[in-house]
């Protein structure tokens, strides 16, 4: 059975493709949960943003601390599931209206390129 030239061509190609996937998905495993961490402050923002195709869920912490007349320190994340129902994003949003204190859980991803967000912080859980 002999190859012709242009099978030769798609199957080359089609093992760039899989190498390409495969170093993605070695990446993605690699970086996914770098590092995990907790930051305790106000929420003070929490919106969805993009395009119909890319939305995101942005948030904002006021982090607690600090000597009056200095500069908040602000941390912003992003949330993986930023529909209603979530249950992250409804405690969120109520320490938002009562401006409250919460302790927000995080996991730390790095190199998405494939994400919307442009964060690579992601909150995992929320203690009131």
């Amino acid at each position: 059975m002999k190859i012709g030239p242009r099978f030769k061509i798609v199957l080359a190609l089609l093992a760039v493709v899989m190498l390409l996937a495969a170093w993605q998905g070695l990446r993605f495993w690699w970086y996914h949960g770098y590092s995990q961490g907790e930051r305790t402050g106000i929420v003070r923002k929490l919106s969805v943003k993009g395009t119909p195709i890319c939305r995101y869920a942005e948030g904002e912490l006021a982090l607690a601390g600090g000597q009056m007349g200095q500069n908040v320190e602000v941390f912003t994340f992003s949330v993986d599931n930023y529909s209603d129902a979530n249950p992250i994003m409804k405690q969120m949003r109520e320490a938002e209206r009562a401006g409250s204190r919460v302790t927000l859980h995080y996991r730390q991803d790095l190199k998405s390129w494939w994400r919307c967000t442009p964060h690579e912080y992601f909150i995992t859980s929320v203690e009131k």
